[in-house]
């Protein structure tokens, strides 16, 4: 399968479930345009001739404000495709973790481009991200790497990170040529905040309304937010698409209304490498969320009174607040992720938790060691799915996911019996 034919066969598969959402088709036309952009042959706007200055950014793990307040719009990569690990299969062992390999893929796509002139920022959240910075730099790119500190335990590392962001916005700006300023910082605060704003309301009506759209679909709008090159469309958007789930959540068109509620935890999953929602739907269980290491920085706006300030006043407030909601694998003791996953299983009436790991990333099993307490409070069954980009595995994950769905379908039917019981 090529990369053309990857990311459009998951498009028209979307696509196809969800026929019946009109807003939708923006969100699909913004993931292609995305992923045509790392065609061969593929150019963007510009003038011919002088490269234009992209910024990349590699992973989760920095304020996203702090890029467009620099005047540009960051080309985030986060791995997903299955054909982007081979672009990188001359540069790591193959027995990397696929995300990691897809990142670098995407990457090295970007470098072999003579109408961009990229700068990669890189979020040192892992091992597998400095060697990625590594191996760019040896090649000679601009790499501006950030590093993430695994815990602020005093005034010290708190001030070192936000150093390292002033550093970052500093070595963005001058690739852009644009100047940042705290009235940048301001209006990208704002943009920023509109946008995530406009998601958490989505993910309630998505997981509210069930039935209305399919989980890959969900999924898929919320990945467009790292995709897109007008964010304040992309809101705008994003409240319309919620605004007919909700509408649509009242008509007779919903399907799998009674399906086991399951939230995903672990490995991010990315588009177009949607091979575990899809085995999900298909088990019969409904995808009510999927927390990832971005989940909870979209509850890391700031208030008015937050915003006032100068420059570096307005970097350092942005730093504290998104350190303290961050939850990527940097962290030693991810509390933001495990306090969110509380939230998520009590409010949304989880009935399972897919604890899905990417091989290679164990940072992920480490997580699940410290969330199986929170699970066993809860009483939620927990299943733990360990996978990569290739699909030989399908149908042995498809065996084992139905097997979960049909034990937690039981266990719905015998907890029902003992409230009807209790309440005779």
């Amino acid at each position: 399968m090529s990369y053309t034919n990857e990311y459009q066969t998951a498009l028209r598969h979307i696509e196809e479930r969800n026929a019946h959402m009109q807003n939708l088709s923006y969100f699909l036309d913004t993931a292609a345009r995305w992923h045509a952009f790392f065609e061969d042959g593929a150019t963007i706007e510009g003038q011919p001739g002088t490269p234009n200055p992209v910024v990349v950014v590699l992973g989760h793990g920095i304020p996203e404000q702090l890029i467009y307040a620099c005047h540009t719009t960051p080309l985030y990569l986060l791995g997903g495709s299955h054909e982007s690990c081979a672009w990188s299969d001359d540069a790591v062992p193959r027995d990397s973790d696929p995300a990691s390999r897809s990142i670098l893929g995407y990457a090295l796509r970007i470098c072999r481009r003579t109408d961009v002139d990229p700068l990669f920022v890189v979020p040192m959240v892992n091992d597998n991200m400095r060697k990625v910075a590594y191996l760019l730099a040896r090649e000679g790119h601009a790499v501006l790497s950030v590093d993430i500190l695994p815990e602020v335990v005093d005034v010290t590392e708190r001030r070192a990170w936000e150093r390292s962001l002033q550093t970052m916005v500093h070595g963005v700006a001058k690739h852009v040529g644009r100047r940042a300023s705290a009235r940048s910082i301001r209006a990208a605060e704002r943009l920023v905040s509109e946008a995530r704003a406009a998601m958490l309301d989505f993910e309630r009506a998505a997981a509210t309304c069930e039935g209305v759209l399919s989980g890959e679909a969900a999924l898929l709008v919320l990945s467009t937010y790292y995709m897109t090159g007008d964010l304040a469309q992309w809101s705008t958007m994003v409240r319309r698409l919620t605004v007919e789930t909700r509408a649509r959540c009242q008509g007779s068109n919903r399907l799998g209304v009674d399906a086991p509620r399951v939230l995903a935890i672990g490995s991010p999953l990315l588009f177009p490498q949607y091979k575990v929602p899809n085995l999900i739907h298909d088990a019969g269980m409904s995808l009510v969320a999927s927390v990832d290491a971005a989940s909870t920085s979209r509850y890391a706006s700031l208030s008015a009174q937050e915003l006032r300030g100068g420059f570096s006043s307005l970097i350092g407030t942005i730093a504290r607040r998104h350190y303290t909601l961050d939850s990527s694998s940097a962290h030693v003791v991810n509390g933001a992720m495990e306090q969110y996953v509380e939230h998520l299983i009590s409010a949304m009436e989880v009935d399972g938790v897919i604890c899905h790991i990417l091989k290679g990333q164990i940072e992920y099993d480490f997580l699940l060691a410290r969330l199986e307490p929170l699970f066993n409070k809860y009483d939620i069954p927990v299943f733990r799915l360990e996978t990569d980009y290739q699909y030989q595995d399908v149908e042995q994950l498809r065996i084992r996911l139905e097997a979960f769905a049909e034990m937690l379908e039981q266990r719905s039917i015998a907890l029902s019996q003992q409230r009807v019981r209790r309440s005779a």
